[in-house]
């Protein structure tokens, strides 16, 4: 069994899966927006960054150059609507907090409210933002982070516990085993 050769703009999917993050900012009345995001993931323990991919016409990407800040929600594999929901509208006509079932947390550091039902939680603000092609990665510092007590096991996922939600693409999601592999 051979590889076969694919479109170089598929590559995305061939990185996937990934965990599905809802990104929580707000504008300058307080008004929360979340969007969907899995194209995530760490670039420093000190200081504590992550990056997010977000596309500058997205709504979520001009509040968060607004507001300075914003938080990185984890969902579990139950959250396939809410995933679906963020990702479909943009908040500049819906409120998609009042049309999910998730309830909005007051974040103790950032402005930017997390959810509640999230299995983790982080509050960043902003630290840089650099071009990505058409997409812009926005850099945040983690200033605080949270993760459900029965989540966590020696600073990992206990995935007997705890199901990710895993996006595959195309609107394809997955989730872990209920055991590592290794």
């Amino acid at each position: 069994m051979g590889l076969i050769e694919v479109k170089p703009r598929s590559f995305v999917y061939l990185l996937q899966p990934k965990p599905v993050a809802i990104i929580v900012s707000i504008d300058s009345s307080g008004k929360p927006n979340g969007m969907s995001a899995a194209w995530l993931t760490p670039t420093s323990r000190d200081p504590p960054l992550l990056a997010v991919a977000i596309s500058p016409k997205r709504y979520t990407y001009e509040l968060i150059k607004q507001s300075k800040d914003f938080t990185v929600n984890i969902l579990d594999a139950s959250m396939v609507d809410e995933s679906e929901l963020f990702g479909s509208y943009s908040g500049r006509s819906v409120d998609k907090f009042k049309k999910s079932k998730l309830t909005l947390a007051r974040s103790r550091i950032v402005k930017s409210p997390y959810i509640a039902e999230a299995v983790t939680a982080l509050e960043c603000t902003l630290y840089n933002d650099y071009p990505g092609g058409d997409h812009q990665l926005i850099i945040g510092k983690v200033e605080k982070a949270y993760v459900r007590e029965e989540a966590l096991e020696e600073d990992t996922y206990n995935i007997a516990k705890v199901k990710i939600l895993l996006y595959l693409g195309n609107g394809k999601y997955t989730t872990t085993l209920d055991k590592q592999v290794t």
